[in-house]
């Protein structure tokens, strides 16, 4: 998946050279990429203290729809749908700990609490203390962009490591 991009030393991600695109560098190309990608991703396992069984659920995790449209993959190839399924973990646990922990909680303020647990704010600051954006696989205009510290772009991507978690 990570053949068709150079990794530069900054973590930038732009397309191969033209002229090295052939046969044995662009094997070479793809071993480095690879091999570079899966050092980060390894890292972020440390990081987070869980490693993962299916490693790819921690790359699609960390795929950023831009990313996926440069490369015309289908739409299902981005970190959406884990974010969707994140999200829902999230809420879930969320619930449960306020439901058991706060005995005599009415559901209205139940409600707004968990909201303000699981709102944007407080998921891009959890998504910072990690620096979940370091390890994102961005689109050349997201990362021009300062897509790396965009709050709905980094809680995003943690709603989506959630969801990777709990699978």
């Amino acid at each position: 998946a990570f053949s068709v991009l150079s990794i530069r030393r900054e973590g930038e991600c732009r397309p191969p050279d033209k002229k090295a695109a052939g046969g044995a560098t662009r094997r070479r190309l793809f071993g480095e990429e690879r091999s570079s990608m899966n050092r980060k991703l390894e890292k972020l396992e440390q990081v987070i203290g869980y490693r993962f069984q299916d490693k790819s659920l921690l790359s699609h995790a960390m795929t950023h729809s831009s990313y996926a449209n440069e490369r015309h993959w289908e739409k299902a190839r981005n970190n959406e749908r884990l974010e969707f399924l994140g999200d829902a973990v999230l809420e879930l646990v969320s619930s449960d700990f306020l439901y058991h922990k706060n005995n005599q909680m009415p559901e209205g303020e139940m409600t707004r609490t968990r909201a303000s647990m699981v709102c944007e704010q407080a998921l891009a600051y959890c998504a910072g203390e990690i620096r979940l954006g370091d390890y994102l696989l961005l689109g050349r205009g997201e990362e021009a962009t300062g897509g790396r510290e965009r709050s709905s772009v980094v809680s995003d991507a943690m709603e989506a490591l959630i969801g990777a978690v709990y699978l």
